[in-house]
């Protein structure tokens, strides 16, 4: 009898542990990678294991979220990528996701989207999700969220604006601008006046005029509205912008360390040292980067609006993923489960925010973006699915609405959904970015004087092989536009 008792405890057992997922022993733990803006929230442990929680009964998997700051997020995923180290799924930006393509490191996702992807396919549709694909294959899932850029933007404190009553309401142009970092810099002269938003880029990824086709070598002018691949570098465009940051430089608006600087703009704001950073304009950019801040922000535009080819995140599945079939139907839950989607964004409710009569969110009461143990909602387009989010207290509670309304605005390159596959050029590739980077931050952050440094930096960038580089863009341009009928 005793012995019968016990097997029915057993099976009893079993069933319990069956119906709550595999066991902390046998679960699976996939490592996702993605890149942040800001400082690392501090319980990023806490949120993951409530993450795991779910996935552990809906995907029979946990996850470890792999945060890195944007300036180094490159550099550490092109080193685990071509090492050993644990990685499944990863967020990509147009240049790691192009490195990781040239060196063969993505999984082709086409088998595994159509056996644990329906949900990303039921929500993204056929037509965006072919952002992600090269030659027909499907290597990235682009996220779903705002696409169209409102670039030349401009997130400035409001209490500096009010202090010495600056009127923004019609600025409109760079010149407008300088006015503005003029007063606030003779009258707060130990304040930082302006810095890029993002640790390891220039300015310049908020102040585009062009389509940058994936990696700036080799761009269609205009906004995209000619189909002819020239060298952004000899644009006038790209002069104009580096003469601006250049005087703004020489003016005392930018740090003299803004080329080596460790902190995003968000992290200066917030300590007190910074009046204004660079940003892209779109329905709720404020409650985004407020939150970031932490300090009431005004936001004005000074460039088009426009939609560019591509998208600018995507999460992939590195070569070497150990689950891949996990790691796909962990994707999926980004874009379908709002409780993962807002876990990933704000993290626990209760704790590091807590829901309104109307459904929006907030702090909890005695808690601010300044002691807050996690917020990741500047990161929230990047997510997956954006609109399966909850909307801030300070948004407008149809944020999302305007959010796709917003999409179908501005100007949209001729060269939308066209990918540039680099494979072939590979070498020269390597050695313009070489090129590129030993003067990029210097240039585009001001510190160098254009009229002397950009021809130089053109003779060295020819002599890598743009112009090869700029060849063979033009001449798969040219066949995606036959193809559509162009």
């Amino acid at each position: 009898m005793k012995k019968k008792v016990l097997a029915m405890l057993t099976i009893g057992a079993m069933a319990m542990s069956m119906a709550m997922g595999t066991s902390a022993e046998d679960v699976d733990k996939l490592v996702v990678a993605l890149r942040i803006t800001g400082t690392t929230p501090a319980e990023v442990d806490k949120v993951q294991e409530k993450i795991s929680e779910i996935t552990r009964e809906k995907i029979g998997a946990e996850v470890e979220l792999l945060i890195i700051p944007s300036g180094s997020y490159k550099q550490q995923m092109t080193l685990m990528l071509s090492g050993d180290e644990k990685l499944d799924v990863m967020g990509c930006n147009s240049g790691v996701y192009t490195t990781a393509l040239a060196s063969e490191a993505l999984k082709p996702l086409d088998d595994l989207l159509a056996e644990y992807g329906t949900g990303i396919i039921e929500a993204a549709g056929d037509e965006w999700l072919q952002q992600g694909q090269v030659a027909g294959i499907q290597y990235g899932i682009p996220v779903i969220a705002d696409s169209a850029c409102g670039y030349g933007t401009f997130g400035m404190r409001t209490d500096i604006l009010e202090k010495y009553d600056i009127d923004v309401s019609n600025v409109s142009s760079y010149d407008d601008m300088t006015e503005i970092f003029q007063i606030v810099h003779e009258n707060e002269p130990d304040m930082t006046v302006v810095a890029p938003a993002t640790v390891g880029y220039s300015p310049m990824q908020y102040c585009i005029e062009w389509d940058k086709l994936g990696d700036y070598f080799g761009v269609l002018e205009d906004h995209g509205q000619t189909t002819t691949v020239t060298n952004l570098f000899e644009s006038e465009g790209y002069r104009n912008y580096l003469d601006v940051m250049h005087n703004w430089y020489e003016s005392g608006f930018f740090s003299k360390d803004v080329t080596t600087a460790t902190e995003a703009g968000s992290s200066l704001m917030k300590a007190g040292n910074l009046f204004c950073y660079f940003n892209a304009n779109k329905p709720g950019i404020e409650t985004q980067e407020e939150n970031a801040s932490g300090v009431d922000m005004t936001f004005v535009q000074v460039l088009e609006t426009f939609t560019q080819t591509g998208n600018n995140w995507q999460w992939t599945i590195p070569e070497n993923c150990e689950y891949p079939e996990k790691a796909m139907q962990f994707i999926n839950l980004l874009y379908t489960d709002p409780e993962i989607v807002d876990l990933m964004c704000y993290g626990i409710e209760g704790e590091h925010y807590v829901v309104n009569d109307d459904g929006t969110i907030r702090y909890p009461d005695g808690v601010d973006a300044t002691t807050v143990g996690y917020n990741m909602s500047a990161n929230v387009w990047a997510v997956g699915n954006e609109f399966l989010a909850k909307v801030w207290e300070t948004n407008d509670p149809d944020v999302w609405e305007q959010t796709k309304e917003w999409n179908q605005t501005g100007i949209v390159s001729k060269a939308y959904g066209f990918f540039y596959d680099n494979i072939d050029v590979t070498t020269e590739m390597a050695a313009v970015q070489s090129v590129y980077d030993e003067y990029r931050m210097s240039l585009e952050c001001g510190a160098l004087d254009p009229e002397t440094t950009l021809p130089e930096m053109n003779e060295k960038l020819y002599a890598a092989g743009l112009q090869t580089i700029i060849d063979e863009k033009q001449e798969q341009l040219d066949a995606w536009l036959a193809a559509q009928g162009e």
